[in-house]
């Protein structure tokens, strides 16, 4: 599993799948304006709303479940891509998520499952601890649920 609770109190929310993406179980999603479920674009208005708990292809009825931080700072244990290692050096940094495979289910996919240390740009994630440079713990950021980083507060 890609993001799994390390501490913090969390709850499942049930949401619509979107008929035009694929969720994977264990990655980051938002909600889109059709207000279905839907991996993240690595996009400055990326809302995370928590992590899938199921896979959902496009054709699936179900609804998805989603664990979802119930308070501040809830800490994820994150796998990260391949194409980077974690080091000590990133704890205090933002990253943002992997994207490649898109919204595939398909097994070698990462399709917002796994932290990318290397991408800075999007702030997803706020890293806190890194146990091996295959792992981060991260709390997420940019949640739909408060102001998130950046943003101004006016509506």
């Amino acid at each position: 599993m890609a993001f799994k609770l390390k501490r913090g109190k969390t709850k499942i929310m049930y949401f619509k799948g979107d008929t035009a993406a694929e969720v994977r179980d264990g990655s980051l999603v938002k909600l889109t304006d059709s207000a279905t479920v839907a991996p993240l674009d690595n996009d400055s208005d990326d809302r995370v709303i928590g992590v899938a708990r199921r896979n959902d292809t496009v054709t699936d009825s179900s609804l998805v479940p989603v664990e979802v931080p119930v308070e501040n700072a809830v800490e994820w244990l994150i796998n990260v891509d391949s194409t980077g290692a974690a080091s000590d050096s990133d704890v205090g940094r933002y990253c943002s998520v992997d994207t490649a495979g898109g919204g595939s289910v398909k097994a070698g996919d990462s399709a917002t499952c796994n932290a990318d240390v290397s991408d800075t740009a999007i702030r997803n994630i706020f890293i806190t601890g890194v146990p091996d440079t295959a792992h981060i713990i991260g709390i997420l950021s940019n949640l739909a649920f408060t102001k998130g980083v950046g943003d101004s507060g006016v509506g």
